[in-house]
């Protein structure tokens, strides 16, 4: 009896092990597959109280919107994320560490736990570019880490996700929409914001 006592408590040991696992997975994928928001800093990977390295962004771009659209404080979300093809993008994080974080973009994900389950490289489906992201030692106070663009003859308009990782693990993913050159380029900062504010449209 004693050992049959012993088996049974190992055996649900086990399964106990693995539905902690699976709920931790769960709850992994749960932080992602609701990211429909443009413009947010979606975390993921982190341990409960943990906090990520990077905990507010602000993009500048070179063509559309004023001079404060393009100068919006550190946040979490509201961040600028609507730009064109063309825009060379800035980045201005508000991190603990002094560089090493690589952006990489992405064709839009329906569903972004796709970003954990998958090894992710220039081979992934989807890869448009990467960047790593290092403080310029020059810059000014607005903290230039890095910027791109995406070529209007390579890509076309649409939804993209940005996706942050520091030492091989993704702990960001913010999705962001592209429009064509000039598609934006006179709209007021009112219309830009309202823009930013529409949930993604498959």
């Amino acid at each position: 009896m004693k050992r049959i006592a012993f088996l049974l408590i190992a055996v649900l040991a086990v399964f106990s092990n693995v539905s902690a696992k699976n709920d931790m997975k769960a709850n992994d994928d749960a932080n992602v597959q609701s990211t429909n928001v443009l413009g947010k800093l979606y975390f993921v990977n982190l341990k409960e109280g943990e906090q990520p390295i990077m905990t507010g962004l602000s993009l500048f771009g070179n063509r559309c919107g004023s001079e404060a659209f393009n100068n919006k404080p550190h946040a979490a979300e509201g961040i600028r994320s609507v730009f064109e093809l063309d825009e060379w993008i800035e980045f201005h994080p508000k991190a603990s560490v002094g560089g090493g974080i690589t952006v990489m973009v992405f064709k839009h994900q329906a569903d972004q736990s796709f970003y954990l389950k998958n090894t992710l490289n220039d081979k992934t489906p989807g890869y448009i570019l990467e960047h790593v992201l290092n403080k310029e030692p020059d810059s000014e106070a607005s903290q230039h880490w890095g910027s791109f663009y995406l070529h209007p003859e390579e890509y076309k308009p649409g939804y993209y996700d940005f996706v942050f990782i520091y030492n091989g693990k993704v702990f960001a993913i913010m999705p962001t929409r592209f429009y064509k050159p000039e598609e934006i380029l006179e709209k007021p900062d009112s219309e830009l914001e309202k823009l930013m504010k529409q949930p993604i449209s498959q």
